[in-house]
């Protein structure tokens, strides 16, 4: 049932009562696909196969989380005022404390101003944050008490939540019998639509951006030497493993979903550049959604609609680009030479001159790729503990399978990556 109240009296009745007894039991949360369940798809033939049902059972742990430190929290501030430098002072609705530290509490009741929700909610965030030197964006919670009526402000939840990886939670205000004494906090899960938009539709080898940067042999740290089983030596695995670690770090800290990989050619094969790291994410710019780009596009000059994305797209293979030669700048010899193209990943992965007759070690995901992979081992390792069906041969230790590059490539190629090919003469990637 909606009810009308001021959002004044539903701050006061907010703050006077608790969240301890304004927020309710999430049933919901103890029926859904754990990440073990969320697997069982590997081996059917069912087309839309689990990973959106990974990312789901990782997000709902994450919300199960916050959902059951939150809600014991205290209140330790009310309209609070965050003073800034020639403007008007900021508001913070309330403030509060729990078991993961600060959290900020943002109520929208009016529909109307449910579209300043999130803006308003950061801003007090990074505010709070700001008192701390270091501390980041996860330590601060941010709870949103608001209908999400408006399609923006649930779209914004589910970014902030699935992409941007914040620690954000969100409650459906209901008075149960239209009162205000009658009410209680729902906690708002995204459905299953929602996930496979934030997954499956976006994770395509069509949509991976792909930079490789190349460079030589150095004598006495890593060379192109195979025994006689064809397998390079230690030193040089250890060496360039270390430069993929380094570029993995880059990537996380620019909340880079994606993977990175060193290759290595066979002796055999002739190649001008023997060593190449490949540093690959997924370009949202690639991929986007007809119904809300329409909205924008509509409005633009029609010369100007086209370029409207694939200057971001542009753009984004520039962030990679530049990325790749820090890496290999802060890993290698100083002023080290080194080559750098952008490649179209879904010819590279299907290609056996680029798969087979190469070492491609050194596998390190970030992201939400990391999220998605490290979950789909996990749920391999549960079953083969439980006894339970068909135990897979995996290695004891599990960092061993994380930075595994082929099974890495077996679980892209299962997990809903839409086919590769090479690209039509009218679309705009870099070979």
């Amino acid at each position: 049932m909606v009810a009308k109240f001021s959002e004044r009296d539903v701050h006061r009745f907010v703050h006077a009562r608790g969240l301890e007894a304004l927020v309710k039991d999430c049933p919901q949360l103890d029926v859904d696909l754990s990440e073990e369940q969320a697997t069982e798809a590997l081996d059917g033939d069912e087309e839309d196969f689990a990973l959106w049902r990974i990312i789901k059972a990782r997000a709902l742990g994450k919300l199960e989380r916050i959902h059951n430190s939150v809600r014991y929290g205290t209140f330790v501030g009310s309209n609070v005022r965050l003073p800034t430098d020639h403007t008007t002072p900021m508001e913070l609705d309330l403030l509060g404390l729990h078991e993961d530290g600060h959290f900020v509490l943002e109520l929208k009741v009016d529909r109307a101003a449910e579209r300043n929700a999130f803006s308003e909610l950061f801003a007090y965030s990074n505010y709070i944050a700001g008192i701390f030197a270091l501390s980041g964006y996860k330590d601060i919670t941010n709870v949103l008490v608001a209908g999400l009526d408006n399609k923006i402000t649930k779209q914004a939840f589910l970014y902030d939540l699935l992409i941007a990886d914040r620690n954000i939670v969100v409650y459906l205000p209901v008075f149960a019998d239209g009162t205000l004494e009658s009410l209680q906090l729902d906690l708002f899960l995204p459905s299953d639509d929602d996930f496979r938009h934030f997954t499956n539709e976006l994770l395509s080898h069509d949509a991976m951006a792909c930079v490789v940067i190349s460079f030589d042999d150095i004598d006495g740290w890593f060379d192109s030497e195979e025994s006689e089983g064809g397998s390079l030596n230690d030193w040089t695995k250890k060496h360039l493993a270390a430069l993929s670690g380094y570029a993995a770090q880059l990537m996380e800290a620019e909340r880079l979903h994606g993977f990175c990989f060193i290759r290595k050619p066979w002796r055999s094969i002739p190649r001008c550049y023997r060593n190449s790291l490949f540093v690959c994410a997924l370009n949202p710019f690639r991929i986007a959604q007809p119904e809300p780009a329409e909205a924008i596009l509509s409005q633009l000059k029609e010369e100007d609609r086209g370029a409207f994305r694939e200057y971001a797209e542009m753009a984004f293979d520039g962030r990679l680009i530049r990325l790749a030669q820090l890496a290999v700048e802060d890993c290698l010899t100083h002023h080290h030479s080194a080559e750098v193209e952008t490649a179209y990943w879904g010819a590279i992965v299907t290609n056996m001159q680029e798969v087979v007759f190469t070492h491609n070690f050194g596998f390190r995901p970030t992201g939400m790729m990391r999220e998605a992979y490290v979950a789909h081992l996990n749920a391999i390792y549960a079953r083969n503990a439980s006894g339970e069906g068909w135990a897979e041969d995996v290695s004891l230790l599990k960092s061993n399978e994380v930075n595994n590059w082929m099974r890495a490539w077996m679980f892209m190629e299962s997990c809903g990556f839409k086919d590769g090919g090479e690209p039509t003469e009218d679309e705009d990637d870099d070979v």
